[in-house]
């Protein structure tokens, strides 16, 4: 049963966010007719639209829709941080008088109805809980999911094996930004990685510690925490229960036996009171095997067993946008990732760089968020010039509104690499014309969390055309 019993309407403002849009399908199913807005009919604007929610992309209070208007008693508004403060969607529901929670605050009160397994951290928190979601539904423990992307074989980001009355368990990633994490009351914590990040946030490392702190210290009980994470902040000071770290060689979690090929990794998973040898993972990326043993050590919690997570590791679907094969052809290679702080494009180029030795590498980099690109340039420019050549794209705003000086200049500037270019995403099949000078194999990957994702099917379509004419 969930908290909303009061209302017979649900309206979203941002519903086309990935954190939104799976609240809105659980509550759509549930049987509350469900609304929204957002900025453009993204594929997930428009897959809400069949799956039968009304969403508009004006906003403005003239397209709310008419019975939004009539019961204000009987709707509740959901907003996301990322909404401006100034939408006039949001300033209308604010004087109109009703009831507006956030996706966060309405999240904490969902997952305090279940054993809920809190997944935060910098890096790597929806790749792990997806891992985890997907042992849970293969294993059959009644569950639900809420994950932070698409997962390819279910084709969805809110996952459940049962009806809601019969859920025992709730996988739902824990957002640092806005603090957003601080209203979950995890049964189950877990923290992938620890980095700098959100500036927007928290103007300083240590407030973004804090933070994380007082995400941990929120469940007193089970804590599983990435080793370099546990060290950056310091968690024995502050969480006096025990508590285990994995990483890949250090931790009281390892990984042994690593094999990594284009498309499968392949381990032992070395544990406190478990060891299973040859596991296979059908993705390829050291860090998605440390992923895969944070996910292995919660499931083993669960009562899961050996032979279970075996089995379901060995079908994971993996994520859309996550180290996604687009295109392979003899010539050339094209990924695609929602890498978007410096840390995540180095792991992604160290990968690339170690699976495919003898291939030139090309990055094409949008930028996300003017605060991120401002605090981070230097450490973006080192990460990308880890490739052979560099296209850099103008910063996705997102959220925030443009800040004097910082443009995609900044990381171009600080570019180590001889070939780079700044394009606008106009021009980025024109400047590509450039990898037909380049001889030998090629591996291209279209990088960040903004729209690039969406273009990358006119990159693909370019560098056929462009390799045709070779």
């Amino acid at each position: 049963m969930l908290p909303f019993n009061d209302y017979t309407f649900i309206y979203f403002i941002g519903i086309g966010g990935i954190g939104m849009s799976a609240l809105a399908r659980l509550l759509a199913k549930q049987g509350y007719q469900v609304f929204g807005y957002d900025q453009c009919p993204s594929p997930i604007v428009l897959q809400l639209r069949k799956e039968g929610i009304e969403v508009h992309c004006e906003d403005t209070p003239t397209s709310i829709p008419e019975v939004i208007c009539r019961h204000p008693g009987q709707t509740l508004v959901i907003y996301t941080p990322a909404i401006p403060t100034d939408s006039p969607l949001l300033t209308y529901f604010k004087k109109a008088g009703y009831n507006i929670q956030s996706r966060a605050v309405v999240l904490g009160l969902i997952s305090r109805q279940f054993t809920t397994i809190a997944v935060a951290g910098t890096h790597g928190k929806t790749t792990t809980s997806a891992m985890i979601a997907h042992i849970l539904y293969q294993s059959n423990l009644p569950m639900i999911a809420f994950v932070g992307g698409i997962m390819r074989l279910y084709d969805t980001n809110l996952l459940s094996n049962c009806s809601l009355d019969r859920v025992k368990l709730m996988v739902a990633e824990a957002d640092e930004f806005n603090r957003s994490f601080l209203h979950l009351q995890p049964t189950f914590s877990m923290v992938t990685a620890a980095d700098p990040d959100h500036p927007e946030t928290y103007t300083t490392s240590a407030l973004m510690a804090a933070g994380f702190i007082a995400f941990i210290q929120r469940n007193p009980q089970h804590l599983l925490i990435q080793h370099r994470a546990a060290a950056q902040l310091a968690v024995r000071k502050h969480y006096p229960t025990p508590f285990l770290t994995y990483g890949l060689d250090q931790g009281d979690i390892v990984a042994r036996n690593i094999a990594i090929a284009p498309h499968q990794s392949s381990f032992d998973y070395v544990g406190t009171d478990a060891t299973i040898a040859n596991l296979v993972l059908p993705i390829a990326g050291p860090y998605n095997i440390e992923n895969g043993l944070a996910a292995i050590t919660i499931s083993l919690m669960l009562g899961i067993t050996a032979s279970q997570i075996r089995t379901a590791m060995a079908s994971f679907p993996g994520i859309k946008r996550r180290f996604s094969f687009v295109c392979n052809r003899p010539e050339y290679l094209l990924i695609d990732d929602y890498a978007h702080h410096p840390v995540e494009i180095s792991a992604l180029l160290h990968s690339v760089k170690k699976l495919y030795p003898s291939s030139t590498i090309t990055a094409i980099f949008q930028p996300h968020l003017f605060s991120r690109t401002q605090a981070f340039y230097k450490p973006f420019a080192t990460s990308l010039s880890l490739a052979d050549q560099v296209f850099i794209l103008p910063i996705y705003p997102a959220r925030e509104a443009p800040i004097p000086g910082v443009t995609a200049q900044l990381i171009f500037d600080q570019l180590s690499c001889t070939r780079k270019a700044l394009v606008t995403m106009d021009h980025l099949p024109t400047a590509l014309a450039a990898c037909a000078t380049i001889k030998g194999h090629q591996v291209i990957l279209t990088i960040g969390a903004g729209d690039i994702g969406a273009a990358v099917p006119v990159v693909a379509d370019a560098l056929q055309q462009i390799f045709i004419m070779v």
